[in-house]
């Protein structure tokens, strides 16, 4: 999750908007050439996005500080004991 007016986004986009569990409207953006996910806005978060890290030009400095979803998550897929986790969407928000 980044602050939107730190994210530089280029390109055509597709979006798709639904409601989530919690009430909020939920956008995601999508390449309108082939279809990848490229960023994500929630409502109650509306200063914030959340980026697919294959958009990237450079992911090398960025760390996990927290997961959503985290009961979604492979077993395999090992975080540190550091990292903030939620099971689903949680009431929190990040700091500014």
């Amino acid at each position: 999750m980044f602050a939107a007016k730190a994210v530089t986004i280029s390109g055509n986009l597709t979006r798709f908007t639904y409601l989530s569990d919690k009430g909020s409207e939920v956008t995601k953006a999508f390449c309108t050439t082939c279809g990848s996910p490229i960023f994500g806005r929630n409502t109650r978060m509306p200063d914030h996005l959340t980026l697919s890290l294959g958009t990237m030009d450079d992911a090398e400095d960025l760390s996990v500080e927290v997961v959503i979803f985290e009961r979604d998550k492979p077993h395999w897929d090992a975080l540190g004991e550091d990292v903030v986790c939620f099971a689903t969407q949680p009431d929190w928000t990040p700091d500014v």
